[in-house]
Parts: structure tokens; C-alpha cells; sequence
């Protein structure tokens, strides 16, 4: 006897399940969306203006200044955009305790500008404090007109909050011009080259951000200065494992963002290294789970967590950087605790024989994100038992019985 709860997690169908409750409203994605046009629209009209807002030797390195003579209106700087993270990732989720969770936009603003070398080492002829000056000082007018809370103490970014549940941070890049140009001009020249794209936002992120070198990325950080910084680094990591698992892997990435939401209201862990444990889980793991188990798979995702979050969790992009970095003995032993409880839970929930039961264990673990509606359960004595039902070879077996009992063989592997 067991249960198949896949339809309380994911459906293509109209009825409520828990990814879909975990799903940013259209509203507020739009309202995000207009937010951040605006917020790039002054940051472009500003930063070509830049001497309105801020004063050269605050804004460029003083070795440039002492060699080259220019007026300020010969430098417009020109800035490129870019999204990043959850929204780039297809993983953003809505918060579930507001406040203080909130929904996290990041995006990236690149500057093409000359670099500097120095002792074997390149950087950008742009201050990095002066960057974060003139972007702020920037936006405090729009701010202000929109009532939106312009925060300054990030160590690398600017956020903006656009209200008491959400807000956009603007990661502050450097890249060199000339690579830029160059790479424009290939663009603009190539027979793939979409003339219908000419935006400068849509062609840079689409032909020239994919092609920028690797090791001339430089990120803005106030106590550190500049520092090397490709964010183009997990995006690929990301995709390729949705390339080699499917989107599953992403559904569960986002089931155990809505766990751990449920239960901390703030806590050191990171969506990247809950994306970090998923992608190992499922590189590990013996044979394939059918893309209609999601409880599946997030029971063989959930049983592999403790011990995942009992290690040191490698940067999977940064060799030498860890995950789990700042992560107290207390907070990481409250993190191996409530993940031993959501496989108790989970696992309980698939080996009960009464759909309230299984509804229990799984809104006990996820919260009330998760429907709270039994006839989304499947109880059936074969569910758990044959091997081949939960390896992927009967891709549909959950909704077509008759074919479920045309298969019954015996096998001892629980995932094949």
C-alpha cells in the first residue's frame, strides 16, 4: 500500500497545487517588471549625464585622470542590463511569511569602460565607490517620487524595496569597452544578427553578454573594490543540469525554497545551496524517477539533505569557495534537524493508506502552500512496490491503472 501525492505538488491542470500557489501573482510580476524598467531608464539617462550627479575625481581612477584630458561630456557612459538569479533561473517562488520574506528581483548593470593594468592586473578606469555613489545619488529622486526605500549598505549591490514584499537589487559590473565594441560589431555584422532587436538592452543581453571573456567580468563591492566576478558561471551550471535531468530538478529546487520559507523566516540557507544539494542529489542518484513523481522525487532529494547539509557544500562554479560559509554549529544542526523531519514527513506521507493522512505529513512539511485536498491523492496497493513503475519506464502509469497492472514485475531498486 502506498500513495502517489505528484498531483498535490505539480499539474498541468487547473486545479491548485503547490508549485502553483508558489507562484508570483501576474500582478505583482508586472508590477516588478514596470519597476525595474524604470529604475534601468534612470540609471541609463543619469550615468550618460554623470557629472550632474557626481564629480570626476569621485568617479574615475586618478591615474586615468592625470594622463588623459577630457571633458566630461566627450565620456558618456553607456550601461548595459541584464537579469540575474531566480528570475534568469526560472526558480523565483512568493515569500511566505510577509513580512519579513520578501520577493528578490537581481539585476545586473554592466558599464563598458577602458581598463587599466597595473602589476600583471587589469581594472576598470571607474572607481568602484564612485559607482555605487553616482547609481544611488542616481536614483534617489525616482525613489522618492515612487515611495520606494532606497537601501545603501549592501556590500555588493544596490537594493531597491518597492514595497513591504519585494524589491530588486542592482549588482554593479564593469566590462571592457573595447572587447564590447568588438563584440557589437560582430554582432551587428552576423548573418543571426535579428535586426528587429536593435534595442540595446535586448541585443547585448542576447548577442554580447553570452560572449563577453570570462576573466574581464569585474564586480563592484564597497569594502573590496573590484573584483573578478562572472554571474554567466551558475547560470550555465544551472542549465546544464536542467539539460541532463529536466525541468523536475527545477520544480524541486523551488519545493525546497517554499520548505525551507515555511519554516525559518530568515536563515543563512541560501537558494544556491539548496539548488547546490538538489543538482548533487540528483547526479547521484540510481537510475531516473518518472517526470509525473515529483513526490518521488523530492522523497529521494529529501532523504539525501541531512547528510548533504552535515558537509561543507562546494561553490560548484568557484573552486576553493564553499556554500555553507558563515553557517554558526547551531544553524547548521537546525537546517540537518528540520530536514530530517521533512523526510519523516515525506516519507510517512507516501507510505500511508488514507489520502487525509498523506495531506497531513505533506502540509505538516511544506506549509499551507501545499492544497489541502485529499482527491489529489492516488492510495493504491501496487504504488511502491514494482521497480518499474518508479524508474520512468511507465511514464503514465498513475493515471492509466489498467496499464499499471499490465506491468507488475518484481524488483528490489527502489528509484531503478
Amino acid at each position: 500500500m502506498g500513495a502517489n501525492a505528484h498531483r498535490t505538488l505539480f499539474s498541468s491542470g487547473e486545479h491548485d497545487t503547490y508549485l502553483r500557489s508558489l507562484t508570483v501573482e501576474t500582478e505583482q510580476r508586472t508590477t516588478l517588471q514596470v519597476a525595474r524598467e524604470e529604475i534601468r531608464d534612470e540609471i541609463r539617462s543619469g550615468l550618460r549625464e554623470w557629472s550632474g550627479h557626481i564629480e570626476r575625481r569621485q568617479l574615475f581612477d586618478a591615474r586615468m585622470l592625470a594622463s588623459v584630458s577630457f571633458a566630461d561630456s566627450d565620456l558618456a557612459l553607456r550601461p548595459k542590463f541584464r537579469m540575474q538569479g531566480s528570475w534568469s533561473y526560472h526558480t523565483l517562488n512568493r515569500a511566505t511569511h510577509t513580512p519579513p520574506q520578501e520577493i528578490d528581483l537581481d539585476d545586473g548593470v554592466f558599464l563598458p569602460v577602458c581598463f587599466l593594468s597595473q602589476n600583471g592586473t587589469t581594472h576598470p578606469v571607474v572607481v568602484s565607490a564612485g559607482y555605487f555613489t553616482a547609481v544611488e545619488r542616481i536614483l534617489t529622486p525616482l525613489c522618492e517620487r515612487k515611495g520606494w526605500t532606497l537601501v545603501t549598505d549592501k556590500p555588493s549591490c544596490v537594493r531597491v524595496e518597492i514595497d513591504d514584499d519585494a524589491h530588486i537589487d542592482l549588482a554593479l559590473y564593469a566590462i571592457p569597452d573595447d572587447e564590447f565594441e568588438e563584440l557589437l560589431e560582430k554582432a551587428a555584422t552576423s548573418m543571426q544578427f535579428d535586426t528587429r532587436m536593435l534595442d540595446e538592452n535586448v541585443s547585448f543581453a542576447e548577442q554580447i553578454y553570452p560572449r563577453l571573456p570570462t576573466d574581464q567580468i569585474m564586480l563592484a563591492h564597497r569594502e573590496e573594490g573590484w573584483k573578478p566576478s562572472d554571474p554567466r558561471k551558475l547560470e550555465d551550471w544551472f542549465q546544464s543540469a536542467i539539460n541532463e535531468h529536466g525541468q523536475q530538478l527545477r520544480r524541486v529546487c523551488r519545493y525546497l525554497k517554499g520548505w525551507r520559507d515555511y519554516n525559518w523566516t530568515s536563515c543563512r540557507l541560501s537558494s544556491i545551496a539548496l539548488m547546490a544539494c538538489v543538482v548533487t542529489a540528483y547526479d547521484e542518484a540510481v537510475g531516473s524517477i518518472a517526470e509525473n513523481r515529483d513526490d518521488l522525487a523530492l522523497q529521494m532529494v529529501a532523504n539525501r539533505l541531512p547528510e548533504l547539509l552535515e558537509r561543507r557544500i562546494p561553490n560548484p562554479v568557484v573552486h576553493g569557495q564553499y556554500l555553507d560559509e558563515g553557517w554558526t554549529r547551531e544553524c547548521r544542526a537546525d537546517f540537518i534537524a528540520k530536514a530530517r523531519n521533512l523526510v519523516m514527513r515525506i516519507d510517512s506521507a507516501l507510505a500511508a493508506n488514507q489520502s487525509g493522512t498523506v495531506i497531513e505529513h505533506l502540509r505538516a512539511a511544506l506549509g499551507d502552500y501545499l492544497p489541502d485536498d485529499e482527491d489529489l491523492v492516488v492510495i493504491d496497493a501496487s504504488i511502491g512496490a514494482p521497480t518499474i513503475l518508479n524508474s520512468g519506464i511507465l511514464k503514465d502509469f498513475a493515471d492509466h491503472p489498467d496499464a499499471r497492472e499490465a506491468v507488475k514485475k518484481g524488483g528490489d531498486g527502489r528509484y531503478g
